[in-house]
């Protein structure tokens, strides 16, 4: 990205884009990780056998770090993955003006506060529910007690991606809206 923002400087020097482009992309992917470090390291003192059995990291002493660190791990990617979409639905080109960085980073919370509320909401609502038919797959893997405790974080785990795609498609739909309605949306600071 480095390289790609540099080229994209030396071609079109003050008018260059690329690099608030990838910064906008890493600040989405630095989410992320904040949010899969934290809900990992949450997770796994409610199940860590969902980490162990589940993920494959060692038990043991450490399990909430390394389950933190596989969580900024995999934040990272979701946010990277998430930032990209939304950089191109606010800059693809065209007839229309892309959307100005300043709107996108002011509209970059709804991912991240549809992920940490679907985290939260789905697992109240739909914790009961056994869709996959974790228990009987669980049963003899794992103690009985820690069945219940595997499926509130899995609850929790499909919360947080459900969330994080429920505000990444609102983000969407008002990025394509604000670029119907705004004009000169590339010029906002």
């Amino acid at each position: 990205m480095t390289v790609a923002a540099g080229v994209d400087f030396c071609r079109h020097g003050r008018l260059a884009t690329r690099h608030k482009e990838y910064a906008f992309i890493w600040l989405a992917g630095f989410i992320g990780c904040l949010i899969g470090g934290v809900n990992d390291l949450i997770t796994a003192s409610i199940s860590p056998e969902y980490f162990s059995a589940g993920k494959g990291l060692p038990d043991g002493q450490g399990l909430g770090l390394r389950a933190a660190i596989f969580g900024v791990q995999e934040g990272l990617s979701a946010g990277v993955i998430g930032g990209a979409v939304c950089l191109y639905a606010s800059r693809r080109k065209t007839r229309v003006a892309p959307l100005g960085f300043g709107r996108m980073l002011r509209l970059i919370w709804m991912p991240a506060g549809g992920a940490v509320v679907g985290a939260v909401l789905l697992p109240l609502i739909a914790s009961r529910f056994d869709p996959l038919g974790l228990a009987a797959k669980l049963d003899g893997i794992i103690a009985d007690g820690a069945i219940v405790q595997f499926r509130r974080v899995w609850w929790i785990h499909t919360g947080l991606y459900s969330g994080l795609a429920a505000g990444l498609a609102a983000l969407i739909v008002t990025v394509l809206k604000l670029r119907r309605t705004t004009p000169g949306a590339a010029d906002e600071k």
